[in-house]
């Protein structure tokens, strides 16, 4: 009886977080947080201006910015947030505007707000250039970024929660172009290709991976895009098994991948997917060849698949049955050919005595 109720609470829980999921998941999925913040990944956010719902408490930038101050060394870190934000709106081309969007940024991530400390942190980049330590803010969004790719949402006792990757990946986009030239770019766009891997977006991830080689030919990262990128073609290829161009394009990739990097620590897995694609495409010509063979009027198809075969695969296992048919049809083919010649003749003396 007790392990019933136990096994009908564990199907009320499981029912109610996937009834509520969508509910609970909005939050995540919309463009503004609980402070106003709009979480803009793709446009440029709009240039803050002075507006009555951003009344600052002082009448000069330089009063308000040692009032702001004056709260956070208090421990008021939400008052400050607001009167930082509120001097950067009324204040806008002050001197003081840069180190008050700065704080406000540094506020909202220590606050666990990431989403809207990332927007800030961009907005920091996309008005005060020069004017702030820029390594900080790119280091801050790349954190927001990786801690999004990493999160997990609706976490319950043993349930492991749901990704939230995609919200990740244009961040991860707008921290490339930020700083192409920056020490985590290349990370960052090897996570875009990791991302799209994930969801099952094999020609997006590929390139995103491409985008490593071609962008940032110098990082420790190009090996393993290079291994990504053979393995989501492999993975392609195992979605369309009957594909001769697409296992050929795997197995190149993969085999280049080898030839690049034989001490890389997925070179042995890489070798097992080759080895795969070899079978396979072993398979494919062998069973075309087969396919001609057992095909009536097809017997000199049927050799060049087995020649075609030989010259790919002359080591394989099936390599000597092969050669074995080809001696067989190139007897056949012209057996029927001298048969051939000698109706052709039967018939060329028939009409010439049919004209005598």
């Amino acid at each position: 009886m007790r392990t019933g109720r136990i096994i009908c609470s564990y199907l009320v829980v499981l029912w109610t977080i996937l009834a509520f999921q969508p509910v609970l998941s909005a939050r995540y999925d919309t463009d503004t947080s609980s402070t106003g913040s709009k979480f803009s990944s793709d446009d440029t956010v709009k240039r803050k201006t002075p507006s009555i719902f951003h009344r600052p408490a002082k009448k000069s930038p330089e009063a308000q910015w040692e009032y702001a101050n004056s709260l956070l060394a208090r421990g008021k870190q939400k008052a400050a947030m607001k009167e930082y934000r509120d001097l950067v709106y009324q204040w806008h081309t002050s001197s003081n505007a840069p180190a008050a969007q700065l704080a406000y940024a540094r506020i909202l991530y220590d606050r666990n707000d990431y989403r809207t400390a990332f927007d800030e942190y961009q907005y920091l980049i996309e008005n005060f250039a020069g004017q702030f330590p820029y390594d900080e803010a790119l280091d801050k969004q790349f954190r927001i970024a990786n801690y999004l790719m990493e999160a997990k949402r609706m976490k319950f006792l043993f349930f492991p929660g749901f990704s939230i990757q995609e919200q990740a990946m244009p961040l991860f986009e707008k921290i490339v172009k930020n700083a192409p030239g920056w020490k985590n770019s290349a990370e960052a766009q090897y996570n875009i290709g990791l991302i799209n891997e994930n969801k099952s977006e094999y020609a997006a991830a590929i390139q995103a991976y491409n985008n490593v080689f071609y962008k940032f030919p110098a990082s420790d990262k190009v090996a393993d895009a290079s291994f990504r990128k053979a393995y989501c073609l492999y993975l392609m290829a195992n979605k369309a098994p009957c594909d001769e161009n697409l296992c050929r394009q795997a197995l190149s990739a993969l085999a280049g991948f080898i030839g690049d990097y034989p001490r890389h620590g997925s070179a042995r897995k890489a070798k097992e997917y080759r080895d795969i694609l070899d079978d396979r495409l072993l398979k494919m010509y062998y069973d075309r060849a087969v396919f001609y063979d057992k095909t009536p009027g097809k017997a000199k198809s049927a050799q060049m698949a087995y020649e075609d075969f030989l010259n790919k695969f002359p080591l394989s296992e099936p390599a000597g049955k092969a050669r074995e048919r080809v001696d067989v049809l190139k007897k056949q083919i012209a057996d029927a050919e001298a048969l051939q010649k000698e109706k052709e003749r039967a018939e060329a003396l028939k009409k010439e005595k049919v004209k005598k």
